[in-house]
C-alpha cells in the first residue's frame, strides 16, 4: 500500500469516528494528544496527516506528531493515534453491548409517550399497517448494571405477520383507564431526533423489540441466534429476553406488555462492532426477503432502500443504490453462469465458506422452512467492498422464530422435523447453497456441521442440552409472561398454532414428537453415508 493511499485509508477510518474521543486529564498529556487540547481525537489524527502530507512545520505540532519518537513523522505515528483513539471507542461500544445484551439478566424496558404521539402512531397504523414512521417517546432502560433514561428516542411499530395496531380498533383514538392493548412489535431508535452520545445505550443507539408472535414456548428465535452464537457463527445478532411497559401521558399507570426479547438490529452499528471480522465496514448490506430473494432473475426482481418493500432493500449507502445493484447483479450472475470448476474457484474468493457452512447446517438443523433456500426469505447480504468484482460477501440470516417444530406446508417442505437435510430447499430457484454442497469437500463439511450440531458430546441442540438450556430461561421468565396484553398467558410446550404439525414438543421427551429427537434421528440417518472428513476443504482449495 503506498503512503498517500495508507494516509487516505487512515484519514478515513478516523472521519467514520469523528465524534469518538479519548480523555487524557489535565494533569498529564499523553503521547496521541498531538493537539494538546486534552483529547485523542480526530483533530490529532488530522494533524498528523498535515505533517506528513503537507509538511506543516508548527514546532508543538511537529514534535508532538512524533508519537513514537523515532525522528520521522510517517504513518507510524498516525497509526499510533488512531489506535489510542479506536481502544476507548470500541470498548465504549463493547461495554454498551454488553449491558443491553446481558443475558443473565432480564432488563426492563419503559416507553413513556405523549398523549398526542401515542394517538399519531395509531393514525399511522391505521393508513398503512406497515408504517416505518417514528414517533417521539421517551425511554428508561434498567438493568442489575444501572438505569438509563434517553428523552425524546424514536418509537415505530416493526414486523410482519406479528405488526398489529397496539390499541383498540381502527379509527379509535387511546382510551385511558379501558384501554383494549395488543402485542406489537415496536423498534427504537434512540438517536432519531437528536444525534448526540447521551441519547444511547451507554453507546447502542436502535433496539427491535419482539413478541413471541405464535411461539407459546417464547423461547424459538432466542434459542436459535443463541446456537448460531455457540456454533461459531460470528455474524448472529444478539438476542435477550426483556420486561416491556408503555405509559401513554395521562393514565393513572403504565401497561406492562409483558416478555419479549431486545433484538440487535443489522445495520451500520452492528457492521461497525464486528469491523475486525468484516474487514472493512464500508460496504453494501442488504436486507433480501418479500419470499422472493432467490439470487436469480435480478433483472425483474424490486429494488429499494430503507422506505421500501421491496426483495432487495439497500440499508448502507443508499444514494448508490445504482452501483450497490450493478454489484449484486454481477454477484448473481456469477452463481447462475460458472460452470462447477469456475464457480468453486470464485466462491473461495469471495466468500468465508466455511462460515457459510456452519452458519447454513445451523439454519436447517432446526428447521427454518421461512428461509433463503426454500423461501427466498429472510437473509442479510454483506459486500464489505463496494468494487463490483473485488469484496468478501457474508450471509446473515434472521427472523428466526418459524423453527423448532413451527412447521408449514412451504415449497419443498411440509414437515420441517423430518425433512431431508441434504435436500432442505429448491434448488433450481435458490441455488447458493445447492451449489456450494456440489462440491464434495463443502458436502462433507456439512454434513460434520450437521452431526456436531446434534452430537451430545457437543452440547449444542442434542436432546438433554437443549432441554437444560429452555428450563433454565423459563425459571427467569415464567412468572413475567402475564400482562396486561393477555392476562392468562402462560408458557406452553407446543408449536405454532399457524402450522401443520401440531404435536412437535421441545421439553417432553415422546421420541416420536419431540423435535430435537426426531432432528437428531433425521441428520444422523441422512448423514450415514457420508465420509467424515474433517479437512476436506483444506485440500480441496489449499485454504
Amino acid at each position: 500500500m503506498s503512503m498517500k493511499r495508507s494516509i487516505r485509508h487512515y484519514l478515513l477510518a478516523g472521519a467514520a469516528l469523528a465524534f469518538a474521543a479519548l480523555p487524557v486529564g489535565a494533569a498529564v498529556r499523553v503521547l496521541e494528544d498531538v493537539t494538546g487540547d486534552g483529547v485523542v481525537d480526530i483533530d490529532d489524527v488530522n494533524a498528523v496527516i498535515n505533517v506528513i502530507v503537507h509538511k506543516q512545520r508548527q514546532p508543538d505540532v511537529a514534535i508532538w506528531a512524533d508519537v513514537d519518537a523515532s525522528g520521522t513523522v510517517d504513518v507510524d505515528d498516525l497509526n499510533a493515534v488512531l489506535s489510542a483513539m479506536l481502544t476507548h471507542c470500541w470498548h465504549e461500544e463493547r461495554t454498551g453491548c454488553d449491558y443491553v445484551w446481558h443475558y443473565d439478566a432480564l432488563p426492563e424496558v419503559h416507553l413513556d409517550v405523549p398523549l398526542d404521539e401515542w394517538n399519531r402512531l395509531l393514525t399511522l397504523y391505521d393508513a398503512d399497517r406497515l408504517t416505518k414512521e417514528y414517533v417521539h417517546a421517551n425511554v428508561r432502560f434498567v438493568t442489575g448494571d444501572g438505569e438509563t433514561h434517553v428523552p425524546d428516542a424514536g418509537l415505530r411499530l416493526r414486523g410482519n405477520g406479528s405488526r398489529r395496531r397496539p390499541e383498540g380498533n381502527t379509527g379509535q383514538v387511546h382510551t385511558a383507564g379501558a384501554t383494549v392493548w395488543h402485542p406489537t412489535g415496536f423498534g427504537l431508535n434512540l438517536r432519531k431526533f437528536h444525534k448526540d452520545s447521551t441519547h444511547t445505550l451507554r453507546g447502542v443507539r436502535k433496539v427491535h423489540l419482539r413478541y413471541f408472535y405464535h411461539d407459546p414456548t417464547c423461547v424459538r428465535e432466542l434459542f436459535c441466534y443463541r446456537l448460531l452464537e455457540q456454533f461459531g457463527v460470528w455474524t448472529a445478532p444478539r438476542d435477550t429476553y426483556c420486561r416491556l411497559w408503555v405509559h401513554v401521558q395521562g393514565d393513572d399507570r403504565e401497561a406492562y406488555y409483558g416478555v419479549y426479547t431486545l433484538l440487535e438490529p443489522i445495520d451500520e452499528r452492528y457492521l461497525a462492532d464486528r469491523a475486525d471480522r468484516f474487514g472493512d465496514t464500508g460496504g453494501y448490506l442488504w436486507k433480501c426477503g418479500q419470499g422472493v430473494a432467490s439470487l436469480t432473475g435480478l433483472e425483474a426482481a424490486t429494488f429499494g432502500t430503507d422506505t421500501d418493500e421491496a426483495a432487495y432493500v439497500l440499508k448502507t449507502r443508499t444514494g448508490e443504490l445504482k452501483s450497490a445493484r450493478t454489484q449484486l447483479q454481477a454477484f448473481s450472475d456469477s452463481l447462475t453462469m460458472l460452470n462447477d470448476e469456475a464457480f468453486a474457484r470464485w466462491l473461495a474468493t469471495v466468500c468465508d465458506v466455511t462460515l457459510l457452512v456452519r452458519t447454513y447446517a445451523t439454519v436447517v438443523a432446526v428447521g427454518n422452512w421461512d428461509d433463503y433456500w426454500n423461501n427466498s426469505n429472510n437473509y442479510y447480504l454483506y459486500f464489505n467492498s463496494t468494487d463490483p468484482e473485488h469484496y468478501r460477501v457474508f450471509f446473515i440470516p434472521y427472523d428466526l422464530d418459524n423453527t423448532l417444530g413451527s412447521s408449514r406446508k412451504v415449497h419443498a417442505i411440509a414437515d420441517s422435523g423430518r425433512h431431508d437435510p441434504l435436500h432442505w430447499g429448491r434448488d433450481e430457484r435458490n441455488p447458493l447453497i445447492a451449489r456450494v454442497l456440489r462440491i464434495e469437500a463443502y458436502r462433507q463439511l456439512y454434513v460434520q456441521c450437521l452431526r456436531e450440531l446434534v452430537d451430545e458430546r457437543q452440547g449444542l441442540m442434542d436432546y438433554q442440552s437443549a432441554v437444560s438450556r429452555i428450563q433454565a430461561w423459563h425459571a427467569l421468565i415464567a412468572a413475567h409472561v402475564p400482562s396486561d396484553v393477555d392476562r392468562d398467558n402462560v408458557l406452553a410446550d407446543q408449536p405454532s398454532k399457524l402450522g401443520n404439525q401440531p404435536r412437535y414438543r421441545l421439553l417432553d421427551d415422546d421420541p416420536q414428537w419431540n423435535f430435537f429427537k426426531v432432528r437428531t434421528a433425521v441428520i444422523d440417518s441422512a448423514c450415514v453415508a457420508t465420509p467424515h472428513n474433517t479437512d476436506a476443504p483444506s485440500r480441496l482449495f489449499g485454504e
